[in-house]
C-alpha cells in the first residue's frame, strides 16, 4: 500500500509523466530524465535544454521564455502557456 501511495505522489508532481506543448518554435517536452533519476528535462524537437528538478519548474521555463532556446525564447508574441495544466499530458 506505501508503494501504491508513493507511486501517485510521483505521478501528481510529474516526474513520471512525460507532458508536450506543440508551439510554432517548436515541440517542447518534459519527461523524466534519465542521466539524474531525481530529475525532468526540457527538450524541444527531441533536444535537451535543461534539467528541472520539477516539472512545474520546467513549464515555468517556457512560460517565462528562460529555456535557452532562442526562437521560443526572443518572440513574445502567439499564444504562451500559463500553467503546467496547458500541456498535453501523455
Amino acid at each position: 500500500m506505501i508503494e501504491t501511495l508513493n507511486d501517485n505522489f510521483e505521478n501528481k508532481r510529474g516526474e513520471d509523466m512525460t507532458f508536450i506543448l506543440r508551439t510554432p518554435a517548436g515541440t517542447f517536452t518534459i519527461e523524466p530524465d534519465e542521466a539524474a533519476l531525481d530529475m525532468v528535462k526540457l527538450c524541444v524537437g527531441g533536444m535537451w535544454l535543461a534539467s528541472f528538478r520539477t516539472a512545474e519548474e520546467a513549464s515555468c521555463a517556457v512560460i517565462n521564455r528562460e529555456t535557452g532556446w532562442p526562437d521560443w525564447d526572443r518572440t513574445h508574441t502567439g499564444a504562451c502557456p500559463t500553467c503546467l495544466a496547458d500541456w498535453k499530458n501523455l
